[in-house]
């Protein structure tokens, strides 16, 4: 796909956009907004294909851009196409800027985990043009060059795209995921307001983001990314993980400190450490050739604990890995097997005991579901309590939240407004569903008031780290939970009202 070149016609301008949006409470400005890799990659194959195709990348929250100079500059720029992507709880960003995009003249093609498992209703808007599915390298070229020939025949050829043709929502077949990672261009970072990302930040600094593989082998009933970037059977997705090559990924990361100065690597994989290979070879060859370098990562826990028995974990710690973000969810077994977690029981409290033992420097997240429908304030109590008796140095409780494209979403969630979308921002809430709001109150009760000695003297601890880097995010953290707790004791959502939690900058309407 990525050999051939195609000619399209002189002034064609591609200009990928994500508008301003809302802040997560517990982010500091250094790296709430990490490099947006799905268009760095998109516009990297886009424009290694269609050679005569202007393509440009405008990150307007890294630029602290609000919407008034965003609109300018869209304005200024006039491109053919602008190309777009959502998560659920941005969907009204996503919204206002297609609409923004119809009344400058360009046509608006949507993509990711949220647009394409609502391409009917987005299209419906009158607003999108072309929803992609998938992963779109591939499907953007051929979608460009159909959309050239200004044919609705052109169109259906296409794999991976949902479009309009009078009242019909036509879905063409949909297309396989890649099979070499290794043949993608590198991402146009150059692309990029690439001296943004991590400019402010103490723990993060200098941040690229950077994928080892895409897709899952495994298939949590709560998650879109593997149904994203699974292969399809029978019109169900199906788990399917790939990964580059370690001398692909080498070359990757050599290209980001050397050319690009970049310091800090967050690998954006559902799951980074699920092949037992390729992460411990690239941690080898990064300490063989003496740049080590800091990383974070997403990781399940039964594979860290079989990383810890190879010496894999080891490896990678010794050549950077020093934050670890795992999805714990329910600590009881059979909590989890509604779930699809399929993680083997115990594994959780494993992983954290050999951090915590051999690996002490690692800072470890864990994550935590709740609003399962056995939940209650007592159980979800005893949920808090046992999270707090785990060697973790931050626990997160995320509402279990019905997105589109998993079992809980409903046709009938769907607002073309998007204002609905902001509470699925994965923070707990005490507005909207008040089973729901019941389950959250319990949770911000204990967190005041559920003191034992174990969480007293973890807690200090935290506090008063030795080591620096662990004492400073406790302490930011705290500052930033207990105004959001306060506030959800009050009754109020924190932040705006309809924010779903999330903060709004001073430059978001600027």
């Amino acid at each position: 796909m990525l050999a051939y070149a195609l000619t399209i016609f002189a002034g064609a301008f591609l200009l990928f956009v994500r508008p301003p949006r809302p802040l997560w409470p517990f982010n500091g400005p250094g790296s709430a907004f990490w490099p947006p890799l799905a268009f760095a990659s998109l516009a990297a194959a886009v424009r290694t294909a269609l050679r005569d195709l202007d393509v440009r990348i405008l990150d307007a929250p890294a630029l602290e851009m609000g919407w008034r100079s965003l609109e300018r500059e869209i304005a200024r720029l006039r491109p053919t196409w602008i190309g777009l992507g959502e998560e659920a709880v941005s969907c009204v960003e996503g919204l206002r800027l297609a609409a923004l995009a119809r009344q400058l003249g360009a046509r608006v093609i949507a993509g990711g985990c949220f647009f394409g498992n609502v391409a009917p209703e987005a299209l419906r808007t009158g607003l999108i043009d072309v929803v992609v599915h998938g992963e779109g390298e591939e499907t953007l070229v051929e979608l460009i060059a159909a959309l050239r020939e200004r044919d609705t025949a052109a169109l259906r050829q296409v794999r991976g795209i949902s479009f309009l043709d009078g009242e019909e929502v036509v879905r063409t077949e949909p297309r396989e995921p890649l099979r070499d990672l290794d043949r993608l261009p590198f991402p146009a970072y150059d692309l990029l307001p690439v001296g943004r990302y991590g400019l402010k930040s103490r723990h993060h600094p200098a941040l690229a983001a950077i994928e080892a593989g895409r897709g899952c082998p495994h298939s949590c009933e709560f998650c879109v990314l593997w149904r994203q970037m699974g292969r399809f059977r029978d019109a169900h997705p199906m788990p399917h993980l790939r990964v580059k090559s370690v001398e692909r990924l080498r070359e990757e990361v050599r290209i980001l400190r050397e050319r690009f100065g970049r310091r800090y690597l967050g690998w954006v994989d559902p799951c980074f450490n699920a092949d037992p290979d390729v992460p411990r070879r690239l941690a080898e060859s990064l300490i063989r050739d003496g740049h080590p370098i800091g990383q974070s990562a997403w990781v399940r826990a039964d594979c860290l604990v079989r990383d810890a028995a190879s010496g894999a974990l080891e490896t990678c710690v010794r050549a950077g890995l020093n934050e670890v973000y795992i999805g714990i969810e329910r600590l009881a077994a059979a909590d989890l097997r509604p779930l699809r977690k399929g993680s083997p029981d115990g594994a959780a409290v494993d992983a954290l005991r050999i951090l915590s033992e051999r690996h002490p420097g690692v800072f470890t997240v864990g994550t935590f579901l709740y609003g399962l429908p056995d939940d209650t304030p007592s159980s979800i109590r005893a949920l808090f309590l046992a999270a707090t008796e785990l060697p973790l140095d931050l626990a997160f409780f995320i509402p279990l939240t019905p997105l589109p494209g998993t079992p809980y979403w409903r046709p009938e969630l769907w607002d073309a407004s998007g204002e609905s979308f902001r509470s699925f921002s994965f923070l707990p809430h005490v507005n909207g569903d008040p089973a729901r709001a019941r389950l959250t109150t319990a949770l911000h009760r204990s967190a005041v008031l559920a003191w034992t000695p174990g969480r007293l003297k973890q807690t200090l601890s935290h506090l008063f780290a030795h080591d620096p880097r662990r004492r400073d995010i406790h302490r930011r953290q705290l500052a930033r939970l207990a105004p959001f707790v306060a506030q959800g004791l009050l009754g109020r959502a924190a932040g705006r009202r309809g924010s779903g939690g999330m903060r709004f900058p001073g430059w978001y309407a600027s």
